[in-house]
């Protein structure tokens, strides 16, 4: 019967020490696994015209969901951000595809950044120049 019970207690240690993320702090650390972004529009070099908006379109994935995605649109070599949000789809495939004004945009040279989070605080980052007309 004490071989019984020590065999038993011998199992449910290494099954538990098998599973420390469940007892330990770091289950939200780094796993080395960024989230997949595709930044599919605007294009590289794309020119817009400031009547037809700036239409961001993306797709981002990750195993243990997106849980942020910050876009962020900044004239090249600016220091200020003329679009800046935040959204918090949490989903393991994100298709992004919305419509932004370009009115406010001045003629000139942009950068879109998008940077995508996932939920163990990975991030992707992604980038593209574009022009309004």
């Amino acid at each position: 019967m004490k071989f019984t019970k020590l065999l038993a207690s011998a199992v449910m240690v290494v099954s538990l020490t098998a599973c420390e993320d469940v007892f330990e702090e770091g289950s939200l650390q780094p796993d080395g696994s960024k989230p997949a972004l595709t930044i599919r529009n605007p294009t590289k070099n794309q020119v817009l015209a400031k009547s037809s908006g700036l239409r961001v379109k993306l797709t981002a994935s990750d195993k243990d969901k997106v849980k942020e995605l910050h876009v962020r649109v900044r004239a090249v070599n600016g220091d200020a951000d003329y679009i800046n949000f935040t959204t918090l789809p949490d989903k393991k495939i994100l298709e992004f595809d919305t419509l932004l004004s370009a009115t406010e945009l001045p003629q000139g040279n942009y950068t879109l950044t998008i940077n995508a989070t996932d939920y163990r605080t990975n991030v992707s980052f992604g980038e593209v120049l574009f022009s309004v007309k």
